[in-house]
């Protein structure tokens, strides 16, 4: 029983976060480094990890501090408190995210399996197989080494190491700019034919894909010496075979340890040994005559200086975009120069914005980057049309091993570059379906919250939480009504509510009369919903309206039995018929009403208080809901007295004059209170002006309260 039991306490101590004790592996690597700006920060090797080779990984100064602690004796918990004592601050979530980079990168002495990798790669999609097969056609692994620096380290010694030198790069650099002279000079000579041998096309494009494979490995040659000077190791030195030729590589993922004028050295160092190296054959080209020699030393200068030139283009993703991005200290340069180009600085250009500094850096990086993409796609159109269309008529006339050739050369040449094409392609495919998906995606959201919104702006409806207005929005339908298109007419079945989202409707009498215009969220319809009646009066479209509809069902299930709901509805037609019986509003319509009714304020008075007094500012229209008062003028004249259902004060919303009565409770009141800025807005929403409003409403003035007192009320 002691080994499972073993078993569980180790279990329990794993399971444990903050009694675990993290412990670094040994002989941990570990360099301190500035970035351009001069931030801090650290990278650190595990040089057991990834079977010998190495894994790296890159820490902020915070997670640096963090990692010091780890001590191998104190733990999670011990962690967190020192560090919050140190620095007042509690990192559990920046130490959670270290230690799980750090165990994933086996910091802690184990690797963890590749089982989700393994599903992964199972779980690829046919055209991403493809493209792993296209890929191992181009480069085949054939062999590598782990920490392969005793190699190098023997080249370095046996010369390499004097062109690192002053006097030895300065004797390299004036070689090779004399070579290039050289080769300027052979290249206006027309003895010699670049893409050709002795006539023929095909002999010529193999001689050029081994030269090729060459260059590549003295390119790589270049970038091990420059690691070795500065004394990192070369993780990795591998024999492959590229394009169906053999040629070395080193991975100098070592030199993260290192600065960004250390990096910048080697990216820097294949490019220039390829042009050393395209000297030396310039030179035998320009004494070797006429000669085998001299046509293949041509072909392999101009080759190099290609490759030269090629890979300093920062645009491209080689030594020129690797020394571009240390020098600027920008990682991922490219992803966020396209992604500028093709995003935002749209927007910037449509909205006429002004540009900083760096925006249009990343705008001109990012626009040479698409534009040579097209102008590389064009480049090898012209060579099929000029050069490799000749080489595959050789290839067919000499048949079948000629054809099993051709076949070859399309596979590893042309397969990757339809297979990138085809995967470009379906790429762009999924972002535009993403994007289409998310904009209406997006849509709905904001059609939902358009109708939470509204919904909770209906006096009936205003109260309910949020999930119960959601689940109402989520069931109104949407009807498209052209002008002068009845939605329904009177002495229909009340089957549905509405509500306006867009256009105008207006309510029509039996007789022809309009009654009332419907605006933009305001609904209507309810109440035949509710009592179960026929429609009272017919309702067209003005103009080309947008509605949204909740049916029957729906509306018995989320108004009609919820009694508060059902008590609103009817209450604010009690509410709306006691304002109609007022003289002031006994003109309007019912829909007018209805838009009165949200805006009154309830107000209370004890008494013996004061509503309004002679001489104030006149700022509010009040109706009594409960309670009497009494109206004296200034001098004491008793006017009269008023009780529930009475209102006073409509001159102070027509026009904001001084009052010139004084209303004093007699008992306890309850009053509805309109203020003059919210009426305003009701007569801008209806339609009307001010002036028109006061003419049609001037023989309303004084009406209930006496002229006297009205003229100055």
């Amino acid at each position: 029983m002691a080994e499972p039991e073993g078993i569980w306490e180790t279990l329990r101590q794993r399971l444990d976060y903050a009694s675990f004790v993290p412990r670094l592996v040994p002989d941990l690597v570990r360099s301190d480094l500035r970035t351009r700006a001069g931030e801090p920060y650290v990278v650190i090797k595990n040089p057991h990890g990834d079977k010998g080779a190495g894994t790296y990984l890159r820490l902020e100064a915070a997670d640096a501090a963090l990692l010091e602690l780890m001590d191998g004796k104190r733990t999670m918990q011990e962690i967190l408190v020192e560090h919050l004592e140190r620095t007042g601050s509690f990192a559990l979530d920046r130490l959670a995210r270290l230690t799980s980079a750090l165990r994933m990168n086996g910091f802690f002495g184990e690797e963890p399996p590749l089982v989700y990798e393994k599903l992964r790669a199972r779980r690829r999609p046919l055209l991403d197989r493809l493209s792993l097969l296209m890929r191992r056609l181009i480069l085949w692994d054939v062999a590598r080494w782990e920490n392969a620096e005793a190699v190098v380290d023997v080249v370095y010694r046996l010369g390499g190491r004097l062109f690192f030198t002053r006097l030895g790069a300065l004797v390299a650099v004036a070689f090779s700019a004399y070579g290039l002279w050289l080769w300027a000079q052979e290249v206006r000579a027309p003895r010699h034919d670049l893409v050709s041998q002795d006539g023929s096309y095909t002999l010529g494009i193999l001689i050029l894909v081994v030269l090729q494979v060459i260059s590549i490995s003295v390119h790589e040659a270049g970038h091990a010496l420059a690691i070795r000077h500065y004394g990192r190791r070369v993780r990795r030195l591998g024999f492959a075979i590229y394009y169906l030729f053999p040629c070395f590589y080193v991975d100098a993922t070592d030199m993260t340890l290192a600065s960004r004028r250390e990096r910048v050295v080697v990216s820097l160092a294949g490019p220039v040994g390829g042009l050393l190296t395209a000297a030396v054959c310039a030179v035998v080209t320009a004494t070797a005559g006429d000669s085998l020699a001299a046509s293949l030393a041509f072909k392999a200068a101009s080759l190099f200086v290609f490759q030269f030139f090629l890979n300093l283009l920062p645009i491209l993703d080689l030594d020129g975009y690797n020394i571009l991005v240390d020098a600027l200290d920008i990682p991922l340069l490219r992803q966020r120069a396209v992604g500028f180009v093709r995003g935002r600085a749209i927007r910037k250009i449509r909205r006429r914005e002004k540009w900083t500094r760096g925006e249009v850096g990343l705008a001109a990086f990012g626009g040479s980057a698409i534009l040579i993409s097209f102008l590389m796609l064009f480049i090898a159109l012209w060579l099929w049309q000029t050069r490799v269309q000749a080489a595959t008529s050789e290839l067919v006339a000499i048949g079948p091993v000629g054809l099993l050739g051709l076949a070859l050369i399309v596979l590893v040449f042309v397969g990757p570059l339809l297979v990138a094409l085809a995967g470009r392609v379906l790429g762009l495919g999924r972002v535009a379906t993403r994007s289409f998906t998310s904009r209406r995606r997006k849509a709905k959201q904001l059609e939902m919250e358009e109708r939470i919104t509204t919904l909770g702006r209906i006096r009936f409806l205003n109260g309910l939480p949020r999930t119960a207005l959601a689940a109402i929005a989520s069931h109104l339908e949407v009807h498209d009504v052209e002008a002068g298109e009845a939605v329904f007419s009177a002495g229909d079945v009340g089957d549905r509510f509405y509500i306006v989202r867009s256009g105008r409707v207006e309510a029509v009498s039996p007789e022809g009369q309009v009654l009332n215009v419907i605006i933009p969220g305001e609904g209507f319809g309810e109440l035949a919903l509710l009592d179960r009646a026929t429609r009272s009066a017919t309702v067209r479209a003005t103009e080309p309206t947008v509605l949204w509809s909740l049916d029957r069902g729906h509306f018995e299930r989320w108004v009609a039995e919820r009694y508060e709901i059902a008590a609103r509805i009817r209450a604010s037609r009690e509410e709306r018929d006691r304002l109609v019986r007022l003289p002031f509003f006994s003109g309007l319509s019912r829909q007018q009403l209805e838009r009165i009714l949200p805006r009154m304020r309830t107000v209370r008075a004890s008494a013996g208080e004061e509503v309004v007094r002679a001489g104030e500012p006149g700022d509010r229209y009040f109706v009594i809901h409960t309670g009497t008062a009494r109206v004296t003028l200034p001098d004491g004249t008793h006017v009269r007295d008023l009780g529930p259902g009475d209102g006073f004060g409509e001159l102070a919303l027509l026009f904001g004059g001084p009052r010139t009565a004084t209303v004093t409770a007699t008992s306890d009141m309850t009053l509805g209170a309109l203020g003059r800025r919210d009426f305003a807005e009701l007569v801008k929403q209806s339609g009307e002006t001010a002036g028109t409003f006061r003419r049609r409403t001037a023989h309303y003035v004084g009406a209930g309260i006496g002229a006297t007192v009205a003229r100055g009320s």
